[in-house]
């Protein structure tokens, strides 16, 4: 298991400039819960999360000998995570499968169960989902970053490509609107 010293930024971001060939492991070990965590939000279902984690870190694979520095390799994670997601989301809009109930496609018992209490998760979370899908997706991207993922001010800003002052903005007009359409 890696210390706190083996996932930080820079220690990271100069494995990535001297070529480091078993950093692609550790980004893994330190950054594949978050991403997936993002990932579950962004793309819709765990499945789709799983497979947008498992192809950006492929993708890191193939391009981490063009890494730059230019931004965090977390940063550089994430981006090529939504992309993947992005990817899958307009690949899967039409397909039938996805309306498929479980049960008829020979799912046992313990899977059915398993979806009841999803089923019951979800119509608890379908006020706050409501109000997450009303949110355009830089602010909902805003909100998920800095509130969800923990990221910083400039590390979120510069993921989403606005400035500083922007994504402050947008954060606390988002928090504002949130609060008051759930009666908080």
């Amino acid at each position: 298991m890696l210390g706190a010293m083996d996932c930080d930024p820079a220690v990271l971001r100069q494995r990535a400039l001297d070529k480091d060939p078993d950093l692609i492991e550790d980004l893994f070990a330190c950054f594949q819960q978050d991403l997936l965590r993002f990932m579950r939000q962004r793309c819709g279902n765990v499945v789709d999360a799983q497979d947008a984690v498992q192809d950006a870190f492929e993708a890191g694979v193939r391009y981490l000998e063009g890494y730059r520095g230019d931004a965090s390799l977390k940063n550089w994670l994430y981006r090529l995570a939504a992309s993947a997601c992005s990817r899958m989301r307009r690949g899967q809009k039409n397909d039938p499968g996805l309306h498929e109930p479980l049960l008829e496609s020979g799912a046992s018992m313990a899977e059915a169960l398993g979806q009841q209490a999803e089923a019951m998760l979800a119509a608890r979370m379908l006020p706050l989902r409501e109000v997450l899908s009303a949110l355009t997706p830089t602010d909902r991207a805003v909100l998920l970053l800095r509130d969800g993922e923990g990221l910083s001010t400039t590390e979120a800003a510069q993921e989403l490509g606005i400035s500083e002052a922007a994504l402050k903005s947008r954060l606390q007009r988002t928090r504002a609107m949130l609060r008051a359409k759930l009666g908080e």
